[in-house]
């Protein structure tokens, strides 16, 4: 066909009918859209740019940041996905590799595998328990988060040496951009171009992101989502963005079908599409169980919550052919065998849901119930609160250092006068973590392990920014020393008066 916009339209058409037919039988409806674009991008010969599909994946990235705003934090879907991501990584990876795929192919597969569909977990959960439903849905909305930075970082060429300091520039870039835009919101609430205001803020993300190298552009946007789902407190604009967010998604996965590679079929490939779906649940449901049992110690819970989790997340389609395109898989046929295995969990899923009472009732007689020791909500704040200090730490040090090292003398005249408002309100840096290493209560050893491991990443992120100039003035590692010691030791005396004032009125 000679017009794109006459192929388009036909996708479209085709997409809603199919949308339907697969809504009738129970099935996700996106996939007909999927569908539809790999059909008639085969058939017409339609290719589409490159830049289109970015453009949609940071939408997407928009749309999962802005979910994890509203939904939240939950500090035990925290930590089981914390678990689960570990059970994946480890079991895909050593799997894959014995099947023959190579490191980097069976990472590709592990990172597909990290997120389960929203809209499936949704549509299953309804009938679950409150408690096991909550937790579902928390684990779907930080599964998604989990796999943006995960692919963000993979396409941004994050290494193991620049990873935590990737990790800690997020973070900040996350906590000005949310002050800032907390400042900016308030003249745009309830405003017609709100929207278009913080989809444009996406993009100007996007670039920032991208400007510097920190990851993959796809994770400016996903900021850019989240805080405005916080800027936006009272819900204002949350009807429209979730009309749109529907829109994106249908837009999404038919521009994922148009940009499938449509090699010659093969038997082997359908075969191996076959296996990977197969073990792809079945590794998913593995490993959300054994997550969720070390959290919530019930097997049956537990159960109910794997199989209501057992698929890969729409959002994964991009993975494939987003590594064929960075050259990570080059082989066009793995990627098609790749792709279809996520489809084909997509209508396993509902297969296995049906019977999910059989596995509860194995879970139940065979696993015993376990002990939950962990205070998950007190963890939580500790290990969040030690990132964003170490950030704030990270981002005073490098001023300072960058102060000393180009003005000199000029310097020491504005940094020694102002030291005293630096001691006078240098607990502001540190008194979320303060709080939180307080209500761990005697854990003295763990409490200085918290502080040494915050304070060797800030110093970590600090010397690796500013090795440029660290290589001309040495001299500036005192002054990043002296603020790490001074820290250091402030805040354990706060912490050791506190404890000993408790222990005190305990025995009086």
């Amino acid at each position: 066909m000679e017009s794109p916009l006459g192929a388009a339209s036909i996708a479209v058409l085709f997409g809603v009918l199919l949308a339907y037919l697969l809504d009738r039988a129970g099935l996700p409806p996106f996939l007909g859209f999927f569908i539809a674009g790999g059909v008639v991008g085969k058939i017409f010969e339609v290719a589409l740019p490159e830049i289109y599909l970015q453009v949609l994946i940071s939408l997407v990235a928009f749309e999962v940041g802005r979910q994890l705003g509203i939904s939240g934090l939950s500090p035990a879907a925290f930590f089981a996905v914390i678990l689960e991501t570990a059970f994946i990584v480890g079991l895909s990876a050593l799997l894959f590799n014995l099947i023959g795929f190579t490191i980097g192919e069976a990472l590709i597969v592990a990172v597909m595998m990290l997120s389960s569909s929203s809209l499936l977990t949704l549509k299953f959960s309804e009938t679950l328990p409150k408690e096991a439903r909550d937790i579902a849905i928390s684990l779907t909305t930080l599964e998604d988060t989990v796999l943006f930075l995960s692919l963000s970082l993979l396409i941004g060429r994050a290494t193991v040496e620049s990873l935590p300091v990737n990790i800690v520039v997020v973070v900040t870039m996350g906590i000005v951009s949310l002050a800032f835009f907390t400042y900016i919101v308030r003249f745009i609430i309830g405003k017609d171009y709100a929207l278009p205001f913080a989809l444009a803020t996406a993009f100007g993300f996007v670039y920032v992101v991208q400007y510097f190298n920190i990851a993959s552009p796809f994770l400016g946007a996903f900021i850019a989502g989240y805080v405005f789902s916080r800027a936006d407190a009272h819900g204002a604009h949350a009807k429209e963005a979730s009309a749109l967010s529907n829109l994106i998604v249908y837009a999404y996965m038919l521009a994922i079908g148009v940009s499938l590679p449509a090699p010659q079929l093969n038997l082997v490939f359908l075969a191996l599409s076959v296996g990977v779906a197969l073990m792809a649940v079945i590794i998913r449901a593995v490993s959300v169980f054994l997550g969720s049992l070390f959290i919530t110690g019930n097997p049956r819970l537990s159960a109910n919550i794997a199989t209501s989790t057992a698929h890969i997340s729409e959002l994964s389609l991009s993975i494939p052919i987003l590594a064929y395109n960075f050259g990570v898989v080059k082989n066009a046929e793995l990627v098609f065998a790749l792709s279809t295995a996520l489809v084909l969990t997509l209508f396993i899923a509902p297969l296995l849901w049906r019977q999910r009472h059989l596995v509860e009732e194995y879970a139940g007689k065979r696993i015993k119930e376990l002990k939950a020791t962990v205070a998950y909500e007190r963890l939580y704040r500790v290990v969040t609160h030690a990132f964003i200090t170490a950030a704030k730490l990270a981002v005073l040090m490098v001023a300072i250092a960058l102060a000393v090292g180009y003005l000199g003398l000029v310097s020491l005249a504005v940094l020694i006068p102002s030291s005293y408002f630096f001691v006078k309100y240098s607990r502001e840096i540190y008194k979320d973590l303060l709080i939180a290493l307080r209500e761990l209560e005697e854990a003295r050893y763990a409490s200085i392990a918290v502080l040494t491991s915050t304070l060797s990443l800030a110093l970590y992120v600090a010397v690796v920014l500013l090795q440029p100039v660290l290589q001309e003035h040495i001299y500036i590692v005192v002054f990043i020393m002296g603020i790490l010691g001074y820290s250091l030791y402030v805040i354990y005396r706060e912490l050791q008066r506190e404890r000993t004032i408790r222990l005190s009125s305990s025995t009086t």
